[in-house]
């Protein structure tokens, strides 16, 4: 299946199943859900952009920016957990995430 980039995506596995990661607009809990997945698949979190939807349309906001501590390099369940604590800091100025993942080797 095709990635929509006009679409907000509210499904994790939609995420997975069609290559979302650094590019799919997903809704916060969708986001959450991608972090907490992350672990299990052998991603490492490296960075969460929030933004505001448009519908379509997406509002990148500068001031919604979280890079993974470099301390957290290898260590994917620490950082899918800060992660997580970002989106629900930012989750009432921010309605959509971007998330982008590093695949552990």
């Amino acid at each position: 299946m095709m990635l929509d980039r006009n679409l907000l995506y509210s499904n994790a596995s939609d995420f997975f199943s069609k290559q979302g990661n650094n590019v799919m607009k997903l809704t916060p809990q969708a986001a959450i859900d991608v972090c907490m997945k992350s672990v299990e698949l052998k991603y490492l979190v490296s960075r969460i952009e929030g933004g505001i939807w448009h519908n379509p349309g997406f509002e990148m906001r500068l001031d919604c920016i979280w890079d993974r501590d470099k301390t957290l390099d290898g260590k994917s369940q620490l950082a899918s957990e800060e992660a997580i604590k970002f989106i629900e800091e930012e989750l009432a100025d921010h309605t959509a995430f971007i998330v982008s993942l590093q695949k552990i080797e």
